[in-house]
């Protein structure tokens, strides 16, 4: 059983969420020598990798020696190992199988899913960090129900909720598991919530009327719900203000750990005893020349090195990931790192010289009521197209209508971007089938 702290703590764990940089960057080094000489031994991956560059453990005693030797690797080279060598954990895999506990997956919205080994009970060294501290931190209590949505691809998370003395109050990810939500929060009253996104956050609207339930009823027990995996719309944002949903954002950190927002939210936390991240030039080829960004809020592409996992670590992890971090501590007095998401590298369309992102045709798309759960896809070979090509979802529109519907969508698109796209309609639950389901790939080849 977790020890934990007294119910009137602000922290979970105050000595180390409040921890001074000077000591952070201390410990950091120290678990970092550590996991690159065991990760060297026993993952096949890192150490053909590192063979390649002409590096041993042995030539990183410092900070610089490692950001200065040690090369990248990417899920890319993941792929090709596991693909080339018919190993399916792509040559990352430390311990015998056999002292797995689970086996999941990322959500392969990016391309198709790797597995993630998990070892609960003892796959990682150092003290209990994400989403306890998280959790706690939103008000999650010993006692307290916690709404749970679980996903295909993740490991139980409600052995996190469990092991703060919560009672986890388990859902699908669904739409059709709405109202139970809503009934079920009114007869529980639960604390926290986790993951509810925007399309969830959406669909409640209707959902809600036609069970004659009042949102703002049912989520006035809510100190915390947790959203994830994609921007959320203006629309979503609307109704989670008007119904005083206490969002906070969840991120993943390079497939590495993850990251929650505070009670300031601005930002989200990384456990930098858990992760050393760093932030580079997008443009950098290899670690050779990769330039560091170290200013505060400058746009820079993630690298995030596994400092406590055991099983699987990921060594200077790119993760084509765009970012903005920030190293100042927090107003929460949390002295750790944060974070904020900008967009996928890969996910960038280059229209007659003109760079598109999705999220610079969400709010496009949503602004239109029969598209408002803001599902779409951008459509393209290559990076560098003629033509922005989408597939935009729909509901509640009659065909002889869907022609109008798309020129009005071509329209709005061109409005926000400055450039006129062709556009498919399909149904969302069409779209929706396409994802884990939490979300859709929002970049496609066909």
């Amino acid at each position: 059983m977790t020890q934990l702290p007294p119910n009137e703590s602000v922290y979970f764990d105050a000595e180390y969420e409040t921890m001074p940089r000077e000591q952070i960057a201390e410990l950091q080094l120290e678990l970092l020598l550590e996991t690159i000489a065991y990760a060297y031994e026993h993952s096949p991956l890192i150490r053909e990798t590192w063979q390649a560059a002409k590096v041993t453990p042995r030539d990183v005693a410092t900070f610089d020696d490692f950001y200065e030797k040690v090369p990248f690797i990417s899920k890319d080279a993941v792929r090709d190992f596991r693909d080339g060598r018919g190993d399916p954990y792509g040559g990352l895999l430390c311990v015998p199988t056999d002292e797995l506990t689970a086996i999941m997956s990322t959500s392969g919205t990016t391309g198709d899913p790797t597995l993630v080994a998990e070892k609960w009970g003892g796959g990682s060294v150092g003290r209990p960090a994400i989403m306890y501290r998280d959790f706690w931190g939103m008000g999650v209590r010993p006692g307290d129900f916690f709404s749970l949505f679980l996903f295909t691809f993740r490991g139980p998370t409600y052995g996190f909720v469990q092991s703060l003395g919560g009672i986890p109050l388990l859902f699908d990810y669904d739409l059709m598991e709405i109202e139970r939500l809503l009934r079920l929060s009114c007869e529980y009253r639960p604390t926290a919530m986790y993951n509810f996104g925007g399309t969830m956050i959406l669909a409640t609207a209707d959902i809600a009327e036609r069970a004659g339930i009042d949102p703002r009823d049912a989520f006035s027990s809510y100190k915390g719900m947790v959203w994830a995996g994609e921007p959320l719309g203006a629309r979503a944002r609307a109704l989670a203000d008007e119904w005083g949903m206490p969002l906070f954002e969840h991120s993943s950190v390079g497939d590495v750990t993850a990251s929650f927002e505070c009670s300031m939210h601005n930002g989200m936390h990384f456990w930098e005893d858990t992760v050393l991240v760093e932030g580079i030039d997008p443009e950098a080829v290899d670690h050779r020349d990769a330039q560091a960004i170290t200013r505060d809020g400058e746009r820079c592409e993630l690298v995030a090195t596994a400092l406590t996992n055991r099983v699987a670590p990921l060594i200077r992890y790119r993760s084509d990931d765009i970012v903005r971090l920030a190293r100042t501590p927090c107003a929460c007095g949390r002295t750790h790192a944060r974070i904020w998401t900008i967009g996928r590298k890969g996910d960038e369309v280059i229209v007659a010289g003109r760079s598109v992102l999705p999220i610079d045709v969400w709010s496009a798309v949503e602004s239109l009521e029969p598209c408002r759960l803001g599902l779409f896809q951008v459509i393209r070979a290559q990076r560098e197209v003629d033509v922005l090509r989408l597939r935009v979802g729909y509901q509640d529109t009659p065909s002889a209508r869907l022609g109008a519907l798309a020129d009005e969508v071509a329209g709005a698109v061109l409005a926000k971007v400055g450039v006129t796209p062709e556009v498919q309609l399909v149904p969302n639950a069409e779209l929706l089938r396409l994802g884990p389901p939490h979300k859709i790939p929002r970049v496609t080849k066909r």
